[in-house]
């Protein structure tokens, strides 16, 4: 695990040492710098030491130095790897899994990434070709941003980085605006700044002459063919695909810890850890002062039975100290607000392990939200016209209160009116609508902008695989595993997560629908297979987010805070809306039942921070 970058045409020390500086903290243990001078091509690396301490350093070349690669992430099957080269005549001097990938490059040019199964984010300069390439996994766990300009071409893990090196003022592009008004978060492979672009998960760019010649998709996840099996055979292929995926990512040279919520999806993995490291396995679990956001005494009951060294920590954040470091953490505007327990839990594991498993994605593949049973519902509603659904969304009165069956009704009947994508977007995210940044916009910036329904891809697919296919393509690397990576990487700590290991993230595509949601409750095969290892409380737990009182702190603790960076009379939000309108918006409520005004109040209130760290940063360059 690490941070890299590089530069194609003034690689010059200080440069590259700049942008190594500015990922310190994804690499604390050590840094490594390569350069071709004859053809201006410079590497840079930080390594957090997880696979061969000693001999693991980067950047790695082949026998002859005419191959060279800088890497971030994990390759869970490196050793298969390396004996299979190895067989092949290849010599490779180290035991790390970077240098499988110099010489997996020699036997199949850009194709490599197809025989990779892990995270990562990886460069490889190929000198006889003078050809750069980069890639990243399959889901995008692993961040890799570039950016072109005249003569010269950079990349990096984080945007950090690149400003780092930048030449000139970045410019904010409008459209990363919207998206992220309406997602929440900047979709790739666009980036808040119109200079920079982000690699897309699943995807080979090639750089020749410092320019991308080629974006190449090498995996795509399809939900067909069908498999035929029964739900017991998919249980059975489920315990068998996952704990193989667990087993591959206690790799490791270092201690291996389990984040362990109270859910049954980091319940499972710390099931089959504790069963397959040999010995005690660490966990941790956080909690709140407030009772209704406490999973502690599930996630308790789960290391009870498993003997795990057990650790819990109680979040009393100073929101108002921690959230402009995680806003600048982030490098762009992010309104997740379950980013700051994963940023406080990721501070506190760091002193035990450098590895932790999680549960990421398991509701994403497994259909685990409301949103999946709507597409369920979907199939049975297409008999109704669009009009008559529109006309009842119209009609119905908006509910008080997020959480209930009334407002999932509610969302239903006003999803089923709208197009596939602006439903999605509808369904997925809670952030402002069309409208309401209309009503807020002092001037017409937003006019001639796509609309942010457009990146839920394909309008023509509908119902629980089309649902299951956009979360996978959209908010899982767009949104969940940047909060992860970002907060774990902060504290020089590394993430893993088993229930996206490709192969099993395949094999569940396929399984029929009515297996893998078949009525009102989520994550059925999870669930059965919950029961083999987990607690009977924590397998009958109601759904809960890693959530935050977000709505107690932005009435309180956060409320001088949030007026004065919203209803500044300087800065980014002032210049894109009218101040009397914000203010009413934001100490009137809008309307909006109490969940949804704390929602997009945060995603005003994260935006205007990110806004006065960068104002902040660049008056800082020019003192």
């Amino acid at each position: 695990m690490c941070g890299i970058a590089g530069i194609w045409g003034r690689p010059d020390q200080a440069r590259l040492r700049a942008m190594a500086a500015a990922l310190a903290h994804r690499g604390p243990d050590d840094e490594g710098y390569w350069t071709q001078p004859s053809a201006g091509v410079g590497l840079a690396n930080r390594r957090l030491s997880i696979i061969d301490l000693p001999g693991g350093r980067q950047p790695i070349a082949n026998e002859d130095g005419s191959v060279v690669t800088v890497f971030n992430g994990e390759l869970y099957n490196y050793r298969e790897l390396r004996d299979e080269l190895a067989a092949r005549g290849h010599s490779l001097r180290s035991a790390s899994d970077t240098e499988v990938i110099v010489h997996l490059y020699e036997e199949l040019g850009p194709d490599l990434t197809t025989r990779l199964r892990g995270m990562f984010a990886l460069a490889v300069w190929d000198d006889r070709r003078r050809q750069l390439l980069l890639a990243r996994d399959r889901a995008g766990k692993k961040p890799l941003y570039y950016a072109q300009a005249p003569g010269e071409f950079r990349f990096a893990s984080e945007i950090k980085a690149l400003v780092a090196v930048q030449d000139g003022t970045l410019d904010i592009d409008r459209q990363a605006l919207l998206d992220y008004l309406a997602w929440m978060v900047v979709p790739a492979p666009q980036t808040i700044y119109r200079q920079l672009k982000m690699v897309l998960p699943g995807h080979v760019l090639i750089v020749r002459d410092r320019e991308v010649i080629e974006s190449r998709s090498y995996w795509r996840l399809e939900y067909g063919p069908k498999a035929r099996l029964s739900e017991q055979d998919a249980v059975e292929r489920v315990d068998g695909l996952l704990r193989e995926a667990v087993r591959l990512r206690l790799r490791s040279d270092v201690p291996v810890g389990v984040f362990l919520s109270g859910g049954i999806d980091s319940g499972l993995i710390t099931a089959m850890a504790a069963q397959e490291a040999g010995g005690p396995v660490k966990t941790l679990s956080i909690g709140f002062e407030e009772g209704a956001f406490d999973e502690r005494p599930l996630a308790r009951q789960v290391a009870n039975r498993y003997g795990t060294e057990h650790h819990e920590l109680v979040i009393r954040p100073d929101a108002r100290e921690l959230l402009p470091r995680i806003a600048a953490a982030y490098d762009q505007p992010f309104a997740d607000s379950s980013a700051i327990p994963s940023y406080c839990v990721a501070q506190a594991a760091r002193p035990l392990v450098k590895v932790v498993l999680n549960g990421d994605g398991g509701d994403e593949v497994f259909a685990g939200y409301r949103r999946h049973v709507a597409a369920w519902l979907e199939s049975g509603a297409r008999w109704l016209p669009q009009g008559i659904w529109r006309a009842a969304a119209g009609h119905l009165p908006r509910p008080c209160s997020f959480r209930t069956a009334y407002a999932f009704l509610h969302r239903l009947a006003r999803g089923l009116s709208l197009s596939p994508q602006e439903r999605y977007l509808a369904w997925a995210v809670d952030g402002m609508t069309a409208e309401t940044v209309e009503g807020l916009a002092g001037s017409d910036w937003w006019r001639g902008l796509e609309p942010p329904s457009r990146v839920a891809g394909d309008a023509a697919g509908t119902g629980l695989d089309a649902m299951l296919a956009r979360d996978f393509g959209v908010v899982l690397p767009n949104e969940l595993l940047v909060k992860i990576d970002i907060a774990t990487m902060a504290h020089g700590l590394e993430a893993r997560s088993p229930l996206l290991d490709h192969v099993l993230v395949e094999a569940v595509a396929r399984f029929p629908e009515g297996l893998k949601l078949h009525g009102f409750r989520t994550k059925p095969l999870l669930r059965r297979l919950a029961r083999r290892y987990l607690p009977a409380a924590v397998c009958r737990a109601p759904k809960r987010g890693f959530e935050i009182p977000r709505l107690d702190w932005l009435r309180g603790p956060l409320r001088e805070m949030r007026d004065d960076v919203i209803l500044s009379r300087s800065g980014l939000l002032s210049e894109l809306f009218a101040r009397d309108r914000l203010e009413g918006f934001v100490r009137g409520g809008a309307g909006l039942d109490p969940a949804r005004w704390a929602t997009q109040v945060w995603i005003l209130l994260m935006l205007g921070l990110w806004d006065a760290i960068r104002r902040d940063a660049r008056a800082g360059e020019g003192a």
